[in-house]
């Protein structure tokens, strides 16, 4: 079965919660060793479908296998950003699926007028920022030695994409 792409719905939210947590705790792609508590997580994608942030999941079958959000920042001067976050399980990476989530999410914050969206990765996750400049994304700059992951410090790239041609 083909893995599809849709927006996410609360029904999808334990599939959701498990990706995160699998791939939280492989402690090298996210800023956490852990998926947050069950019913913040939840509390967190109830908030992005009401408020209208994008989020969106990789089903195989039922089962979500991945995710993109992207979430609006909240000061009036800065609604026009947006931050990026995705994951994908192990089992399923090189497929092109985080390409195909990375490009839908991406579709949709241009329809839903983001100007800016920024991202921070682990500069030890080389296909992740291929990926992000393959879809337009730059390097902004460098966060040296921002996290210590099992005593080894890693620094972390500051990326973004933004929309020239209306003024972001």
């Amino acid at each position: 079965m083909a893995v599809e792409i849709k927006p996410i719905a609360m029904q999808y939210f334990d599939g959701f919660y498990r990706a995160l947590d699998i791939v939280a705790r492989e402690r090298r792609f996210l800023s956490s060793d852990q998926a947050p508590p069950y019913e913040s997580a939840a509390n967190f994608v109830a908030g992005n479908i009401k408020t209208g942030n994008l989020q969106f999941v990789a089903l195989d079958g039922s089962s979500v296998v991945g995710w993109c959000d992207i979430c609006r920042q909240g000061n009036t001067f800065f609604r026009h950003c947006g931050t990026l976050g995705m994951g994908i399980l192990p089992e399923y990476r090189g497929q092109g699926i985080g390409g195909r989530l990375l490009a839908t999410t991406l579709q949709a914050a241009r329809t839903s007028r983001f100007h800016r969206v920024q991202l921070e990765v682990f500069a030890t996750n080389r296909e992740a920022m291929a990926l992000y400049r393959k879809h337009g994304f730059i390097l902004e700059g460098t966060r040296k030695m921002a996290a210590l992951i099992d005593g080894q410090g890693i620094d972390i790239h500051l990326m973004a994409i933004t929309d020239q041609a209306e003024g972001g």
